[in-house]
């Protein structure tokens, strides 16, 4: 390797009953060009294997013990890593009909497995990469299982605290469980799995933020099938269940589906707590309670939410979704509102508000730009239907539309709703396929009362009478 190995203590070895090897402080070091500091360091090391049985093809481990283990992993400005010289030079290629053999011939020298457990103590990793100025820790990694058998459970623990230094992040990591291992190796199932997260720094939202993730794990690698039958989340003040399957998990189209439900909670609250501020709306009470349902699938390919229903303030809105071949973006949907009253979540409105900063030409001209680019990528196909919709303080019902947009053309046709004992038809489309988009309406207004629309709009209802309106641009 070129490398230094340096063992400080002794090594102490052992035949019967107990074929072991004991280590001391011992250390690996670097590669030229990052530091005198070594690249591995371990204060001790102890694995042992019970002599008489591994002559009868069977491995049983005492507890396989490592403590003070430091890896100091790096990457320096021009992209090479400290353990890039240990690779050496490519192998032969293996026929593969001898490899075949040799597997097989592997596979077979042990008939039976039993370790006594695993525990690593006082564990530190580094990774520093000077090409981008990232830099993370992991401090007292501490990893501890009980005799690990197939076909028995046994328990396991990990805890290890994090920092990172571009972001600014700092946290405690733990997670605990009982796992079972199959009989013939390839199936693995945790029981009572707990993953519990304390994050602080400028890099996690809000500035702090607890996750705790419960859940039931089972693998199976022979059927290509991992299920979480049932997991519990809580983060940022909402409490998360459901459900997760997946086949074919290592193929090249690993399919999952699942669903989620999110208990009632206070939007409100969930902004703050991502370190955001709630915003400012002319109904203080919004944003005040919601709930979400969701039903999902998805593949290396797509995903769908193929039953959504979401529940916010006074408004519920069900539908699905769905997104296909994610390089190129098909976007289809489906939604329904039962009624929603938009002008509770607008701005307040106060007497004396200050004139905007800009002049209004430049503000308009500003808000008037199209993200041509994104409108000419877009590939979209839903629809929209609103029971009942206030906006501006105008009211309509049965508010309806289908939304396309493909190679730059966005339509919007057939949109329809009731409103003031009268109708709306229109047809809208905006073309920005060519340098300069052209906007063309077709738009339709029938037997509308103007008195109560007045009302509404004004406040006063001077004018009486039923309108017709028929306006047509391209």
């Amino acid at each position: 390797t070129g490398r230094s190995l340096t063992i400080e203590g002794d090594i102490d070895l052992s035949v019967f009953p107990w074929l072991g090897l004991d280590i001391g402080t011992t250390h690996f070091s670097n590669a030229q060009g990052f530091g005198d500091e070594p690249m591995a360091r371990m204060e001790a090391v102890q694995v042992r294997v019970k002599l008489m049985p591994l002559l009868r093809k069977q491995l049983e481990m005492d507890t396989v013990k490592l403590a003070g283990l430091q890896l100091n992993l790096g990457k320096d400005a021009q992209g090479r890593t400290n353990w890039s010289d240990l690779q050496g030079e490519e192998a032969a290629t293996e026929e593969p009909a001898a490899a075949a053999e040799d597997s097989e011939a592997s596979g077979a020298l042990l008939e039976d497995l039993a370790i006594g457990g695993i525990e690593v103590s006082d564990a530190r990793l580094i990774w520093d990469d000077r090409s981008s100025g990232a830099r993370y820790e992991i401090n007292d990694l501490a990893f501890t299982t009980g005799a690990i058998r197939p076909g028995d459970p046994f328990d396991l623990d990990l805890q290890f605290r994090m920092t990172s230094g571009e972001p600014v992040m700092n946290g405690a990591f733990d997670l605990s469980g009982g796992v079972l291992l199959g009989e013939s190796m390839q199936s693995v199932d945790v029981s009572k799995a707990a993953l519990d997260l304390e994050l602080q720094g400028d890099g996690v939202p809000g500035g702090q933020m607890q996750v705790s993730l419960a859940t039931d794990i089972a693998l199976d690698l022979e059927k290509q099938t991992l299920t979480l039958p049932e997991l519990l989340l809580k983060l940022a003040g909402m409490t998360i269940t459901g459900n997760v399957a997946g086949t074919a998990i290592t193929g090249d189209d690993p399919r999952f589906s699942g669903s989620f439900r999110i208990a009632e909670f206070v939007p409100r609250d969930v902004i703050k707590a991502l370190g955001q501020d709630a915003p400012q709306t002319a109904d203080g009470s919004v944003l005040g309670k919601a709930d979400v349902m969701l039903d999902w699938e998805a593949s290396t390919r797509h995903a769908a939410a193929t039953a959504l229903q979401l529940r916010l303030d006074d408004t519920t809105l069900k539908g699905e979704a769905s997104v296909k071949q994610f390089d190129a973006p098909a976007i289809a949907f489906s939604l329904q509102a039962d009624a929603i009253d938009l002008d509770r979540y607008l701005p307040p409105v106060t007497e004396g508000s200050a004139a905007p900063a800009q002049p209004a030409t430049e503000s308009a001209g500003e808000a008037g730009e199209l993200p041509l680019d994104a409108l000419r990528n877009l590939n979209l196909d839903g629809s929209v239907k609103v029971g009942s919709l206030k906006a501006y303080n105008l009211r309509s019902t049965d508010v309806n539309m289908r939304i396309k947009a493909k190679n730059g053309l966005l339509r919007i046709n057939p949109a329809g709703a009731r409103m003031y004992d009268g109708q709306y038809r229109g047809d809208i489309t905006l073309d920005a396929s060519r340098d300069t988009p052209r906007v063309s309406l077709d738009e339709h207004v029938t037997g509308i009362q103007a008195g109560p629309l007045l009302k509404d709009l004004t406040g006063d209802d001077k004018l009486l009478g039923t309108a017709e309106l028929h306006a047509k641009l391209t």
